[in-house]
């Protein structure tokens, strides 16, 4: 089942909230390829996809939130995300390692998708409107 966009998710910020679109929009698509092929480098090219996107939008987040004078992001949020970082990375691992299926880290990735977006970014926003 495809995870979709809900108004829940919105942040507040046309940026952080067209970023987080497409975040969802590559848990989509990786959920979907790892069912059609057994390709395992092409496998191992979604993750490190992934990977780099979150990467990107960590620092473009906090990018952003610093513009806005947001202060927060520089200790808390930052540190925050550094913990996500190694989190992703352990259960990529694991995934690689054969460890962990599919389904698993899918799981994984959803509720770190929207516990992040709703508990943390959306709070964080949400000062600025």
């Amino acid at each position: 089942m495809e995870l979709e966009w809900e108004s829940e998710f919105e942040t507040g910020n046309e940026y952080v909230d067209l970023q987080h679109r497409y975040f969802l929009d590559l848990i989509n698509r990786i959920k979907k390829n790892f069912r059609q092929t057994n390709d395992a480098d092409f496998k191992g090219k979604l993750i490190s996809e992934l990977k780099k996107y979150i990467d990107f939008h960590f620092t473009s987040e906090e990018n952003i939130a610093i513009s806005l004078n947001l202060p927060e992001i520089m200790s808390e949020h930052h540190q925050r995300h550094l913990e996500l970082l190694e989190e992703f990375n352990h259960h990529a691992e694991d995934l690689a390692k054969g460890l962990k299926t599919i389904d698993k880290f899918l799981d994984f990735l959803t509720d770190w998708f929207i516990g992040h977006t709703i508990y943390e970014d959306k709070k964080l926003f949400k000062k600025k409107i």
